[in-house]
């Protein structure tokens, strides 16, 4: 079994980035398990904190750790990623060096109601998870998401999004 860990980088209670997290489990394929994790209780990075690691940071960590790999699921923002995804991204990557999510295989996931598909943003994280050795194995913008989901629930409608998301998670 493969376990990828799946955070969102947006805290807003109908985020679409959130709602595809969700509907990941139902999509992966035999063999991988996704298991969403809440960041909204992270604190901001603060190095101060090492020695008395917040249990939030903590548990992300040990999360991290366990996991074959990771996926984010991060809205765009000003064409890169949002401060949540990265402050996510910097707690997991400490110790300098040593952090959890170093060399970790990862798929981006980036949603938005715009024509544009969070293409800058898959770019951008591209970018941090390469400097962080990771292997990007997938990402997957979505481009006019409000048309993709159902609008009581976090079920994909979009054939051909479930599709590729299915085949993403398939390449860890």
């Amino acid at each position: 079994m493969t376990t990828i860990l799946g955070f969102s980088g947006s805290v807003r209670e109908a985020s679409f980035n959130t709602r595809i997290l969700r509907a990941l489990p139902s999509l992966a394929p035999d063999g991988v398990d996704v298991v969403p994790f809440d960041v909204a209780h992270i604190p901001f990075y603060n190095q101060d904190l090492e020695g008395d690691l917040p249990s939030s940071v903590a548990e992300l960590r040990a999360a991290v750790a366990a996991a074959d790999g990771v996926v984010v699921a991060s809205p765009e923002y000003n064409h890169s990623y949002s401060a949540l995804t990265k402050n996510v991204i910097d707690w997991a990557s400490r110790p300098f060096a040593q952090g959890p999510i170093l060399g970790k295989k990862a798929m981006i996931v980036v949603a938005g109601p715009g024509p544009g598909g969070g293409a800058h943003c898959i770019e951008e994280l591209a970018k941090l998870f390469g400097l962080l050795g990771c292997q990007v194995v997938s990402s997957v913008g979505v481009a006019a998401v409000h048309e993709k989901l159902a609008a009581d629930s976090d079920t994909i409608t979009d054939a051909d999004l479930a599709s590729q998301l299915t085949a993403a998670l398939a390449a860890f």
